[in-house]
């Protein structure tokens, strides 16, 4: 695991052309994002993550990584005590995945957008050797290719820690994804706050063979949807929307639907509150210790 000092990254490229538009119409002042700042805050120190620490973020350039680069930047630029510049040990990562014919248009897009916000951004560009997956498995595909492009930056980069923008409502739809599967309980625990990404193959250091591994933190799972567009909203930043998550022909967006439909009556907010319960019960079960932990903690 690699946690390291900050260092400045390399100058990055011009700005590029900014082709796609979604900007949002509230101000701060009708959409205050302090309390989101602190709890961002919270949740880093629970990681055992400090703003000296190297960090990258996994951008795509929707209103959850943009809201996450948003707290981050904020976050760092506290602790120094400065505004200016480019914020020091942040790396923004856009990996485009070249699966549709704008993508890579794109990418530039949120890679200026990125640059915009003060955060140093780079684009990984993912390749298939052997052809472009099948229809299947493609979501399941890119999200596989997306964490090995990501994981092999961190490493090059000597980054120890890479933030993911997963939030309350993601955890909803991967919970109803893998009861829809029969999965397991341990399955239906949903993501991690905090795990490890490994590299597949073992290097020499000169002395031993080890596995180079970063931390991979979740920062906003206890944010909503709606709290992201708040937080771009609030700081005034633009996003852009995949028009493949509207897409039917995949299973998790066809649960997304679903989930929506239940917060027209209401029932979404409950849904998702009673699913985190669920996982924090069965986190406790599987390890004792966070129970233990829980147990100090008074319930608000």
């Amino acid at each position: 695991m690699l946690l390291l000092y900050c260092r400045p990254f390399p100058s990055p490229c011009p700005p590029l052309r900014r082709l796609l538009r979604c900007r949002c119409t509230c101000s701060s002042a009708s959409s205050p994002i302090v309390p989101y700042h602190q709890s961002f805050a919270r949740r880093m120190a629970l990681a055992g993550i400090h703003p000296h620490h190297r960090i990258a973020v996994g951008v795509s350039g929707g209103p959850d990584s943009m809201a996450l680069c948003v707290l981050t930047a904020a976050w760092k630029k506290a602790a120094k005590g400065g505004s200016g510049g480019f914020v020091e040990g942040l790396l923004g990562v856009v990996v485009d995945h070249g699966l549709r014919l704008e993508s890579a248009d794109e990418a530039q897009l949120v890679r200026d957008r990125v640059h915009g916000m003060g955060v140093i951004c780079e684009i990984a560009r993912c390749e298939w050797p052997n052809g472009r997956p099948k229809l299947g498995h493609l979501q399941e595909a890119a999200r596989e290719m997306r964490y090995q492009k990501l994981l092999d930056i961190c490493i090059k980069q000597q980054i120890g820690v890479l933030l993911i923008a997963h939030h309350s409502d993601d955890q909803a739809e991967l919970f109803v994804l893998r009861l829809s599967r029969n999965s397991r309980v341990l399955g239906l625990a949903g993501t991690a706050f905090v795990s490890q990404l490994f590299a597949p193959n073992l290097k020499y250091d000169g002395h031993n063979f080890c596995r180079y591994g970063i931390l991979l933190v979740r920062p906003m799972l206890d944010f909503s949807k709606d709290d992201m567009y708040k937080i771009c909203q609030g700081s005034n930043h633009l996003w852009v929307e995949d028009p493949t998550n509207n897409s039917m022909q995949y299973a998790r967006n066809r649960i997304r639907a679903s989930l929506r439909c239940l917060s027209t009556e209401g029932l979404q907010l409950h849904l998702a509150t009673n699913i985190n319960l669920f996982i924090v019960l069965v986190c406790c079960f599987h390890h004792p210790h966070v129970f233990w932990l829980l147990s100090k903690c008074y319930m608000v």
